[in-house]
């Protein structure tokens, strides 16, 4: 339980943030990486990067390369951890779940 006390909006916020320009860096690298004709990031890793928080980084890395917008095989993880977090992030504010330390 104390694992979970450190578990705070801030914390979330942070995490998000750092995940998302992970995916931005993911994306770009990727994109670059094709370009070259190099062994590339798979798919995989961008899906499970997107569910771990980054997924406006995912997406905004891809309009931003212009990497992946026309492969829509790619799209539905990215846009089910979209709605995963946003579910989370609503559940937040409307108080469904409630974090420790009063948040």
């Amino acid at each position: 339980m104390a694992l979970l006390n450190l578990l705070t909006q801030s914390i979330i916020e942070r995490w998000v943030m750092l995940t998302g320009i992970a995916g931005i860096a993911a994306m770009g690298v990727d994109k670059l990486l094709a370009v070259m004709g190099w062994d590339r990031i798979s798919e995989r890793t961008l899906h499970i990067i997107a569910l771990l928080g980054g997924f406006w980084g995912i997406i905004f890395g891809a309009f931003l390369f212009r990497h992946k917008t026309s492969k829509p095989e790619f799209w539905p993880p990215v846009l089910f951890a979209a709605a995963l977090w946003v579910g989370l992030f609503l559940a937040l504010v409307f108080g469904y779940i409630r974090l420790p330390g009063g948040s």
